[in-house]
C-alpha cells in the first residue's frame, strides 16, 4: 500500500503560481478602479443634466446632442482665445514693418513686435465679445491689409501719445499714414520719420536731417533713432507751436483736421478730406475712446 504522505510542489511551480495570484490581483484592482471612475463619472453628468434642467423655463427637456455641441462651441472660443494670449509673444511672427527701424521701445513703454502678428489672426473676444476693428476681413485690398497692419503696430502708441499730450489718437494716426504711407515711404523707411517733419536749423549736427525733395523744391527732414522717437517728436510739435490752439477741440477730430490744414501743417489742398477719409474708412475714432 502507497503512503499517502504530502509532496510539498517545488518551489518554481509555487513561484509561478505567486505570480499569476499577483497580476491577477493587479487586473483586478484596475478593473475595479475603472469601473469606480465610470460610475463616478455617470453620476457627475446625470446631476450636471439635473441641474441644467433646472434653470430651462418650464422644465422642458433638451437633448444630450444639442448640450454636447453647446458644450463643444463654448469649448472651441475658449481654446481660441487661450490660443491668443498665449501667440500674443511668440517671436519671429512679425517682422519690423519699417527697414532700417532700430526700436520702437521709448521711454516708459515697449511696442510689442509680435502684437501685430496677433492681430494678423483678429484679435478679439470671438464668440465671446467683439472683434478688433483693425483685423483683416476679406475683400481687403492690400492697401487695406498694409494700412490695418500698421494700425495694429502703432495704435498703443497713439493712445499713449493722446494720454499724455491731448492729440486725439485718430488724427494722430491718420496722420501717420498719409505722411509715411503706412511706414513704406522712403522718408520713414530711411529716416523713421512718419510724420514728414522738417528741420529749419541751420546749424544742426551731422545726421540730425537729410535732404529730400518735397513738392518740387528741396527740405531737409528730420532723422530718427527709432519710429517711436518720431512719434513722440511730431506731439512735442503740436503741443509746443503753433498748432497748440487745436488742443481746445479736444477729441473732435473733425474740427483737428481742418485746423491742421488751416494752419499749414501740409501743402495739400484735400489734407483734410484726406485725414477723414483715413479716419472713417478705418474707423480710427475708435482709438480715441
Amino acid at each position: 500500500m502507497k503512503s499517502s504522505r504530502y509532496t510539498p510542489a517545488p518551489a518554481s511551480s509555487r513561484g509561478m503560481r505567486s505570480k499569476r495570484s499577483g497580476a491577477d490581483h493587479a487586473d483586478l484592482s484596475l478593473a475595479v478602479l475603472l469601473e469606480k471612475l465610470l460610475f463616478g463619472l455617470k453620476r457627475l453628468l446625470v446631476a450636471l443634466h439635473y441641474q441644467f434642467l433646472r434653470l430651462l423655463p418650464g422644465g422642458r427637456s433638451l437633448p444630450w446632442f444639442k448640450i454636447a455641441v453647446a458644450a463643444l462651441l463654448v469649448w472651441m472660443a475658449l481654446k481660441r482665445d487661450m490660443q491668443f494670449q498665449i501667440n500674443l509673444k511668440k517671436p519671429g511672427m512679425e517682422s519690423s514693418a519699417i527697414p532700417g527701424e532700430a526700436s520702437l521701445e521709448g521711454p516708459g513703454m515697449l511696442v510689442s513686435q509680435s502684437a501685430g502678428a496677433a492681430h494678423e489672426k483678429g484679435f478679439g473676444w470671438g464668440l465671446l465679445g467683439p472683434r478688433d476693428p483693425f483685423a483683416d476681413a476679406a475683400g481687403d485690398s492690400d492697401e487695406d491689409r498694409r494700412n490695418k497692419s500698421y494700425i495694429r503696430r502703432f495704435q498703443e502708441v497713439a493712445k499713449t501719445e493722446m494720454e499724455k499730450f491731448g492729440i486725439p489718437a485718430s488724427v494722430k494716426m491718420a496722420q501717420a499714414l498719409i505722411e509715411s504711407q503706412a511706414g513704406t515711404s522712403r522718408l520713414a523707411t530711411k529716416n523713421n520719420n512718419h510724420f514728414g517733419i522738417k528741420c529749419f536749423s541751420k546749424s544742426c549736427k551731422k545726421g540730425h536731417c537729410a535732404n529730400f525733395s518735397d513738392d518740387h523744391h528741396k527740405d531737409f527732414f528730420r532723422t530718427y533713432v527709432s519710429a517711436w522717437e518720431s512719434w513722440r517728436s511730431h506731439s512735442y510739435l503740436i503741443v509746443k507751436g503753433k498748432y497748440k490752439k487745436l488742443l481746445e477741440n479736444g477729441t473732435d477730430y473733425k474740427d483737428w483736421a481742418r485746423g491742421l490744414k488751416e494752419l499749414g501743417y501740409a501743402t495739400d489742398p484735400r489734407y483734410t478730406e484726406k485725414l477723414l477719409e483715413y479716419i472713417e474708412r478705418y474707423d480710427l475714432q475708435t482709438l480715441d475712446r
